[in-house]
């Protein structure tokens, strides 16, 4: 009977692993402050850098033309994707503040909520997250506890060197320094949980961390692959990525682009390719000098803050050169590789995005996305089809508020229901996307009947969050 038992324990262990096998990697790429603009199928028009290996993931796949983060600055984004649900559920809408705020107020995305990789293990998969995390310091939220076997990356701040003398070294144009052994790191670098020390540039020992974790695999992975590039400062930039004539953001661009290839290779050598779904997307934009034509930029709800450039790339399932203007959310994620991994959501969780696999297969059109919306203290946002909703705080007024509220502002202090008044709001503006891409002409005054329908809109979504996240 033992034997009986275990013949069957080793055929049902053998038909998983099958199936397992059977399934497709996902590489997630999230970069950092990327203006939508600084890619080469995005036109290039801000920078002379070029970018073949992230290009070939939106040649060889599918491009989204109308694809946005679900945020317009770096943590809070960063929870939607990780999540699949808007920030606002779960209390993370702000970005943290300082290390010394945010460990006080115990700051981090809240452990009830479901991560991808949590959703993916039970199927089978190897999960690791390389690069930024910004969801949390505290060792319950940290990666290594929210569903990733590995975790190589920055446990808190960020940079392109850990070392003071090699930043200094850079900003002033000279050869990088040996690091003597007393000088001690400007960041905390972990590699499931043990410190680091990394000389040279980062993104280089992020890169080569994810390729070396790819060759090891013998079963289907998910990868969260997020490097620190393209955020400021631009000058901190290994000067072997800087082309001929360009600056230290043109090599920003040009060293996210050697990682990407790092990674393909990676997945090529390993024999992968062409069974993984490699996205690549963005969490927020960047400065506004970049992001023309394009308006606002990072931390606004205009299209420069919001609007991101996502490619998708899996031959098994996407057609080449593939071009969609549906409008699509990184909260899409979630849902999407459940569905490719073949597993269902927990029952109890509310995912705001949507499976795309349908789309992508043409199968299913409903699965276009009607409306997406934006939150943080100071902006609301609303996309409808082409139409879209920005609603800006008045400055004078949220100033007033506060002091008359004894509240001292500072990044990271938990928002008050009287900062959601609609009283302390300027006038709502109104923007076609479809003949106004550029947001230059507020058409609220000639369109009251759909600027009135959006705002019923966001005030219904508004209505559907927690008790916590709602105006009193």
């Amino acid at each position: 009977m033992k034997k009986y038992l275990l013949l069957l324990a080793l055929i049902a262990g053998n038909l998983f692993s099958t199936q397992a096998q059977d399934k497709p990697n996902i590489i997630l790429i999230m970069v950092d402050d990327l203006p939508y603009s600084a890619l080469g199928v995005t036109g290039s028009t801000c920078t002379i850098a070029e970018t073949p290996n992230i290009d070939r993931i939106f040649k060889e796949g599918v491009q989204f033309n109308q694809g946005y983060a679900t945020h317009a600055v770096c943590a809070p984004s960063r929870a939607g994707i990780m999540t699949g649900r808007y920030q606002a559920r779960f209390n993370y809408e702000i970005l943290p503040g300082t290390k010394l705020q945010h460990n006080k107020s115990d700051f981090g995305v809240d452990t009830k909520e479901y991560m991808i990789p949590q959703i993916l293990k039970p199927a089978g998969y190897a999960t690791a997250a390389i690069g930024k995390w910004h969801l949390g310091d505290a060792d319950r939220f940290q990666p290594h506890e929210r569903g990733f076997d590995h975790w190589f990356g920055y446990r808190g701040r960020c940079g392109y060197y850990q070392f003071r003398s090699q930043v200094q070294a850079i900003k002033n144009g000279l050869p990088l320094p040996e690091v003597s052994e007393d000088e001690k790191p400007m960041l905390n670098i972990v590699r499931n949980g043990e410190p680091q020390r990394l000389t040279g540039y980062l993104t280089d020992h992020l890169a080569a961390e994810a390729a070396d974790w790819i060759s090891e695999q013998d079963q289907p992975f998910f990868l969260y692959f997020a490097p620190y590039n393209v955020h400021a400062p631009a000058e901190t930039v290994d000067s072997k990525y800087i082309p001929d004539g360009g600056n230290g953001f043109d090599g920003q661009i040009a060293g996210l682009d050697a990682a990407v290839g790092t990674i393909i290779n990676a997945l090529e050598k390993a024999g992968k390719l062409d069974n993984s779904l490699i996205v690549f997307t963005n969490d927020n934009g960047g400065k506004a000098i970049y992001e023309t034509p394009l308006r606002g930029n990072k931390a606004t709800y205009y299209e420069g803050g919001v609007k991101v450039p996502i490619g998708m790339r899996w031959p098994a399932k996407i057609r080449k050169g593939l071009q969609m203007e549906e409008m699509i959310s990184n909260l899409d994620m979630l849902p999407t590789f459940a569905a490719l991994a073949e597993v269902a959501l927990p029952k109890d969780y509310q995912t705001d995005g949507r499976n795309l696999l349908p789309l992508l297969e043409n199968t299913e059109s409903e699965q276009q996305r009607e409306l997406h919306f934006w939150r943080n203290t100071r902006w609301r946002a609303v996309r409808k089809h082409d139409w879209k909703l920005v609603w800006q705080i008045d400055k004078q007024k949220h100033r007033q508020y506060l002091k008359s509220q004894g509240i001292q502002d500072h990044k990271g202090r938990p928002i008050t229901d009287g900062e959601r008044a609609d009283e302390l709001f300027l006038k709502p503006e109104l923007y076609h996307l479809g003949v106004d891409p550029a947001e230059t002409n507020d058409v609220a005054d000639k369109n009251p009947l759909i600027l009135q329908e959006l705002i019923e809109d966001y005030i219904q979504w508004e209505l559907s969050l927690p008790s916590h996240a709602r105006k009193s």
